[in-house]
């Protein structure tokens, strides 16, 4: 059963990165996995030992399990992405075996991309009954690179602000001064209440 809903799929950028960097150094196919958070967000993926050719891509068993095994939270290890090379995107029936081969408790996002920049993602759910939700959107996340302590200091270091004065005018209205000694911070006033003085 194939069911489609408002779900997003969220990488990491830095992700994101290293799998199209990987696209392009493969010549055919290549696979990895990723972790998944609980807000559908795919982050630190990591490559494998594997035999790839341009249609197929097999992971070390071995070396999976090892990695499983040390993983402080193997539970999150819910993000299979794999390449098509220079083939469309597409689930072949070699996908949909390795995605059912990778079934567990939670679920299982799948991300198949080609060397066109191309994607396609899918999250697979087995648990209570089995569901899955293709064609979803994929977005990337940049990183919060926390500059706002930065940008406040600059700013505060090289913008005056200044306030207009309002000025009464001959025709009975109020026309504005542009320049004031003073720098004015805080916020702009009421001008509807400064306005109100002159009426």
């Amino acid at each position: 059963m194939k069911v489609k809903q408002n779900l997003r799929v969220r990488i990491d950028a830095d992700a994101m990165e290293r799998i199209w960097h990987w696209t392009d150094l493969a010549a055919g196919e290549f696979s990895c996995l990723g972790t998944v958070a609980d807000d559908i967000l795919v982050g630190d993926v990591r490559l494998f030992d594997q035999i790839c050719t341009a249609a197929s891509t097999e992971l070390d068993q071995e070396a999976l399990a090892k990695f499983l095994v040390t993983h402080p939270q193997p539970e999150h290890v819910r993000a299979w992405i794999h390449s098509h090379g220079r083939l469309g995107v597409f689930w072949s029936q070699q996908d949909e075996a390795c995605i059912e081969g990778l079934a567990n408790e939670a679920c299982l996002i799948s991300i198949v991309v080609n060397k066109k920049r191309e994607w396609k993602a899918r999250i697979d759910v087995w648990q209570p009954f089995r569901l899955t939700f293709d064609d979803l959107p994929l977005e990337i996340r940049l990183p919060d690179q926390n500059l706002r302590g930065e940008c406040e200091r600059l700013f505060n270091a090289h913008v005056v602000e200044m306030a207009p004065v309002l000025m009464p005018d001959w025709r009975g209205g109020v026309r504005q001064q542009q320049q004031q000694s003073q720098p004015y911070r805080g916020g702009w006033p009421d001008f509807d209440d400064d306005l109100a003085d002159w009426r």
